[in-house]
């Protein structure tokens, strides 16, 4: 089963098209992570595009890793993670976490270990655990207060809570302005307003393209603790979905499976489960 590590996010976005099709809200991450450094000029330290195909040259698995990030699995058989777990052992024995859907990160991580290399030897622990909800119908909640969307001069207030946000979640940001800047050159970010007071924040991902139509992931959404318990959250993030909506996209998101709150949340206004997925850290890394 030939596994190939491109060189190119563009040429791996073109070659796993129809296969990501077949995943849409699964693959989204990888290819809105993709779609930015092919199309936006996103950068990072370093890039693995991993391809799987079978016998007569489908492609039946994928994944990826942006350093510093850790490496993500796309849905794949037993055989396809064993083959890749054997490549990336000669090409990223080093690499820090693996995350993606708990079967297939159980059929990695046994190829992996079970290869004997140095990388292989170290310690695993869970290191976070999400779940993926898919927007059915939007049901925006009713509270005080209004939307409108970030611009250049909400920078400060952006970076402030996106660290905060990744202080609470223990998500790794390397570089927050980077993200920001990206995310405002693409007028994804929206307050919610209550009074004059910015209460709340979303924002949403790159849209993906796929044949069989567009998806939009709703992330980062924050609220600051003095603010919380009044629906914010759900509006902001209502706000934001029915933009996705409006440009013909479907719209997903990832939770935290561990925050009965934020889950509640996304229920309420329409968000249905979908998939469970886990990050696994090799713990000296």
């Amino acid at each position: 089963m030939p596994v190939t590590l491109l060189d190119s996010a563009e040429e791996f976005l073109i070659q796993t098209r129809d296969f990501r099709a077949l995943h849409p809200y699964q693959l989204n991450l990888i290819g809105s992570v993709a779609s930015s450094i092919a199309f936006n000029g996103r950068t990072y330290e370093k890039y693995f595009w991993w391809v799987i195909r079978d016998q007569t040259g489908e492609v039946v698995g994928l994944a990826m890793r942006t350093a510093p990030h850790g490496m993500v699995l796309s849905p794949m058989s037993k055989e396809s993670a064993t083959e890749l777990a054997v490549q990336v052992v000669l090409h990223d024995d080093g690499l820090p976490e693996v995350a993606g859907p708990l079967q297939e990160l159980d059929f990695f991580l046994n190829a992996y270990l079970a290869t004997g290399s140095i990388g292989s030897k170290r310690d695993v622990a869970i290191s976070g655990e999400e779940l993926l909800y898919v927007l059915g119908e939007l049901v925006p909640p009713r509270i005080s207060g209004k939307a409108r969307p970030a611009c250049e001069e909400d920078f400060d207030l952006i970076k402030e809570w996106m660290l905060a946000f990744t202080n609470e979640t223990g998500s790794f940001v390397p570089d927050p302005g980077e993200t920001i800047r990206d995310g405002l050159a693409r007028n994804s970010y929206s307050f919610w307003i209550d009074g004059t007071q910015c209460v709340s924040l979303a924002g949403h991902a790159s849209i993906v393209e796929v044949p069989n139509g567009l998806v939009g992931r709703i992330g980062p959404v924050y609220t600051p603790p003095e603010h919380r318990g009044n629906g914010y959250a759900a509006a902001v993030t209502a706000t934001v979905s029915q933009k996705l909506l409006d440009l013909g996209a479907q719209v997903m998101l990832f939770t935290d499976a561990t925050n009965p709150t934020s889950n509640g949340v996304y229920k309420r206004i329409g968000f249905e489960l979908l998939d469970e997925n886990q990050r696994r850290r090799f713990l000296d890394a």
